[in-house]
């Protein structure tokens, strides 16, 4: 009776003290749709709607969605597995879209995880993610453990999983994997066998999107990926504390639809082979500006050339990519090496985005990317929060320059270059000038604490012969504006 008791404390689903009202409009509507509403709210309220009336009462038990994160834990008290078992005891289950766990996970516990996972499939779940630790969870001491752990055997045969996300565990694959709807495989602090991406981008026809997070930080990270119908679009998240610096990132994908660079450039070498024209290249390494110590910028050049090296040997790498994405320190590193005269490789981008803060030490960078890209289609300037790394005054005396006169000085030695640009975008993420009312958008108020984007404004204005359209978005509205609009601001 006291276990039983215990049990039912770990997830009080209802009471029945409950007060139901004969005039519950929104319990009206067909169950479809009220099972929708569930199925978007957080687990906690979507089980807690058993009190609002007798038609809510059991409707959890049909729930689409099964979601016993480290959220649960923190809204309700409740621990994560007996939760769980007592939701799948009481639940009827027809269709399971969602389902997502995170806990941390040690053997004896396999039964269970298994048992679950098989009972997901089993009603055709969609989208599968699995968490083996809970570093949330700060009520425990912080273990960075990656146990082994072997899924049941209907995973790797599924027909319903769309989307698979897993984190902290070693990937112990079979020899053959039929995950044949398989389209999103995100993997975070998973360690991976060398074959482990060409095994699963081969068995897996339909993969387009692969998300690697801190993955093999001890040790190498291949990825290789044979030729195949649908391309893959990649993404890799090193943190800069995270991952071993002397390893290296090895990519040969003659296939690849698209490759992302986010956190900070942390291994030693990218080797990088076999990569076809057109693809799409974005480099968000923005965590190196809050690592001041990482690059330092004297008068006799840049402390840091590790990573000088590693992004001119990208830019080379990708020479020929369709589209561009570009953050702030990256834009930073081009300044450094456009003051000091080095030489830039010409890039064949038709689309290029640029993350910026439109300070002094970027311009040059700016002018550096836009001058490297003569066949531009589509540029659009992302105005983000402003931070420099670490440049010492002996650099700034030996190469300063006039801030307000750049774009100016730079539009006298710049031919007009731009004949296919046809799109200018700003967007403004955090600037002051967020909405206005109709008939009332001032440019130069949408560049307030961004002043230098007035001269770019003008610069490009004057080398785009064929522009067509300027768009000002910020997060909330968006105007357009054709060329010969502008004239009364430039």
């Amino acid at each position: 009776m006291a276990r039983a008791r215990r049990r039912r404390k770990c997830l009080k689903l209802y009471s029945e003290d409950a007060v139901y009202s004969e005039d519950d409009l929104l319990s009206r509507l067909p169950d479809d749709i009220l099972l929708l509403i569930l199925d978007r709210l957080p687990m906690k309220d979507a089980l807690g709607t058993s009190m609002l009336s007798r038609s809510w009462r059991f409707l959890w038990k049909s729930m689409h969605k099964v979601d016993f994160t480290y959220r649960w834990v923190e809204e309700t008290g409740n621990e994560v597995i007996p939760s769980v078992s007592q939701f799948f005891r009481r639940c009827r289950l027809p269709k399971i879209y969602c389902f997502r766990l995170s806990f941390r996970y040690n053997s004896c516990m396999l039964h269970r995880v298994n048992t679950w996972i098989s009972l997901a499939l089993k009603n055709g779940v969609e989208e599968l993610d699995l968490n083996f630790n809970d570093l949330e969870d700060r009520r425990k001491k912080a273990m960075w453990r990656h146990p082994y752990y072997h899924f049941p055997e209907p995973l790797y045969s599924s027909s319903s999983v769309v989307k698979l996300g897993l984190a902290f565990l070693k990937l112990d694959l079979p020899a053959r994997l039929h995950l044949k709807n398989l389209r999103e495989l995100s993997l975070d602090r998973v360690v991976l066998p060398d074959d482990a991406i060409e095994k699963i981008a081969t068995d897996c026809e339909k993969l387009e999107l692969l998300s690697l997070t801190n993955c093999n930080m001890r040790g190498n990270l291949k990825i290789t990926i044979q030729p195949r119908t649908v391309p893959i679009k990649v993404s890799i998240l090193d943190g800069f504390m995270m991952v071993e610096p002397k390893t290296n990132l090895i990519i040969d994908c003659p296939t690849l639809g698209g490759l992302e660079f986010r956190g900070g450039m942390t291994r030693s070498n990218f080797l990088i082979k076999n990569v076809p024209a057109g693809v799409e290249a974005r480099f968000n390494f923005d965590e190196m500006l809050y690592r001041r110590r990482v690059v330092l910028v004297t008068g006799a050049g840049l402390y840091g050339t590790q990573y000088d090296k590693n992004l001119q040997s990208l830019l080379n790498i990708f020479q020929s990519a369709r589209h561009f994405h570009f953050c702030s320190w990256c834009i930073q590193i081009l300044s450094v090496k456009k003051m000091m005269k080095q030489v830039m490789v010409t890039l064949g981008s038709t689309s290029l985005v640029l993350d910026t803060g439109l300070l002094k030490w970027e311009l040059p960078g700016i002018a550096c990317l836009l001058t490297a890209c003569p066949n531009l289609e589509n540029l659009a300037v992302i105005m983000v929060r402003q931070a420099m790394f670490n440049i010492r005054e002996t650099f700034t005396r030996k190469y300063d320059f006039e801030e307000e006169r750049f774009w100016e000085i730079t539009s006298q030695e710049t031919l007009p270059c731009w004949q296919k640009l046809r799109v200018l975008k700003f967007k403004s993420e955090y600037g002051d000038y967020q909405t206005w009312d109709e008939g009332m958008f001032c440019v130069r108020r949408f560049f307030t604490g961004y002043e230098n984007g007035m001269g770019l404004l003008k610069f490009v204005h004057s080398k785009a012969a064929n522009l067509e359209r300027v768009i000002f978005r910020t997060n909330t509205k968006s105007i357009t504006y054709l060329p010969s609009d502008l004239a009364i601001y430039l």
